[in-house]
């Protein structure tokens, strides 16, 4: 772990291959509708902070089809991290 923090510490440009990977996650698990992110959605209790909230107020296609546009931005806010990094 201090290996990886004194890397990223000495090449934070690199964070957003992270950033890239958590985006490409997410932008599968809407794809294909994943389980654990969309599925056993809680009706007593949720919050519009998590994904449970936007599945019961918006439908599950519609949360979806957010967290995909999100995943794309967040893909794209990676790639700029890491190209302006490389500057």
């Amino acid at each position: 772990m201090e290996k990886l923090q004194t890397f990223f510490a000495e090449n934070p440009h690199y964070f957003g291959l992270v950033i890239v990977a958590f985006g490409v996650v997410m932008l599968l698990s809407a794809i294909y509708d994943a389980k654990w992110v969309f599925g056993d959605v809680s009706r007593a209790t949720y919050s519009l902070r998590k994904i449970d909230g936007w599945v019961n107020f918006f439908g599950r296609k519609t949360a979806r089809i957010m967290v995909g546009v999100m995943s794309i931005i967040t893909i794209l806010a990676g790639i700029v991290w890491f190209v302006i990094g490389q500057l």
